[in-house]
């Protein structure tokens, strides 16, 4: 259970998009079990799916921006309490997924391990190592939030969307893309989506005015939907591939998952409560806060669910059914078993030092 004091501290929508964006980082790991099918076969189903999901973990990056910037009190002590809460996890569940490697997949090699310091032994770990970087450097980012103000982190937005359209300089633009460099190319990284959280925490989208009320749902629609038809339907008539076109699309730093990241994150924070009411709403200020704090445990043990209990158990009707069917029943159950792995593991004393805090 969680006190009154520290659930009138938490933030509601922040706890749902949390569960939201662990739910979808699932669903895009679902069709690998079915990896010729979803990515080099041209499909409809496969290109309404992508763009759907692909957004995933670019909403844990916009929810850290909300939390903490702007970063309060000593820089050493952030990033030492922050650090503490994500390193040890990160440790363990590296430990785990070369046990895994080693005595169940058997594709275990010392590269593995000599690699280890700068790329994750699993795919999915990438996140938290993008995440200790971050960390480390919010303190000073912080810094220079406060010294430009709203106008400059709105100047540094537009730049890292115009940004976004790099992953799609292909086909039409295959001459600019056989230059290495962009000119926006130093503003394309996951650190955008930190400021966009933190903006739209703090600010909310810009209002343009009485007469300029569909602006903002025109750029979310271009982004969302004309991009990627522009990507599957034109690009491909420039020797494109379908797993290309995938690629293109779940680019974490692409404009369609710039528009969906900032959709959803604004969706969830205009139809949530402002705070937990327990009297009212006694389920929500229960569950909502749990699964939450649970996330970031579901997030690291996914994939050895994935691969040793979900997929082994659902195999017999594999063929039977749509891929995407397959996809979202398989997520759904990855998510439960997990979720009550993370339960279990958190009665441990240690827990912290397994599934965080």
């Amino acid at each position: 259970m969680i006190s009154e004091a520290r659930l009138q501290r938490r933030v509601p929508y922040l706890d749902i998009l949390r569960v939201l964006a662990c739910l979808l980082v699932i669903l895009i790991h679902t069709p690998i079990r079915q990896y010729d099918t979803y990515y080099n076969t041209p499909s409809l189903a496969g290109a309404i799916y992508t763009v759907l999901v692909a957004v995933n973990c670019n909403l844990f990056f916009m929810i850290t921006g909300a939390l903490l910037l702007p970063v309060k009190g000593s820089g050493r002590r952030f990033i030492k309490r922050r650090l503490h809460v994500v390193l040890p996890p990160l440790v363990v569940w590296t430990v785990v997924y070369l046990l895994e490697h080693a005595f169940l997949l058997h594709n275990f090699t010392p590269r593995l391990l000599t690699s280890v310091l700068f790329h994750p032994v699993e795919g999915l770990l990438w996140y938290v190592y993008v995440l200790l970087v971050i960390y480390v450097t919010l303190p000073l980012v912080s810094k220079c939030i406060e010294a430009i103000g709203r106008r400059g982190v709105e100047v540094v937005l537009a730049l890292w969307v115009l940004s976004s359209f790099i992953p799609y300089q292909h086909g039409i633009f295959i001459e600019a893309s056989q230059y290495s460099h962009n000119m926006f190319g130093a503003f394309a990284n996951y650190y955008g989506y930190v400021l966009l959280g933190y903006y739209l925490h703090t600010y909310g989208l810009p209002n343009l005015g009485r007469g300029n009320r569909l602006i903002w749902p025109a750029l979310l629609v271009f982004g969302i939907v004309l991009m990627p038809l522009f990507e599957f339907l034109v690009q491909g008539q420039f020797g494109i591939s379908w797993q290309q076109h995938i690629d293109t699309v779940t680019n974490d730093i692409s404009i369609n998952n710039v528009a969906m990241a900032t959709l959803l994150f604004v969706l969830v924070q205009h139809f949530a409560p402002q705070h937990y009411d327990q009297k009212s709403h006694p389920r929500a200020a229960l569950w909502w806060p749990l699964l939450s704090k649970c996330t970031f445990g579901i997030y690291l043990s996914q994939m050895i669910v994935l691969r040793q209990v979900v997929w082994p158990a659902t195999a017999s009707w594999l063929g039977r059914v749509h891929w995407a069917v397959d996809s979202l029943v398989s997520g759904v159950l990855a998510f439960a078993v997990c979720l009550l792995l993370v339960f279990l593991l958190r009665m441990l004393p240690f827990r912290r030092y397994i599934v965080g805090k």
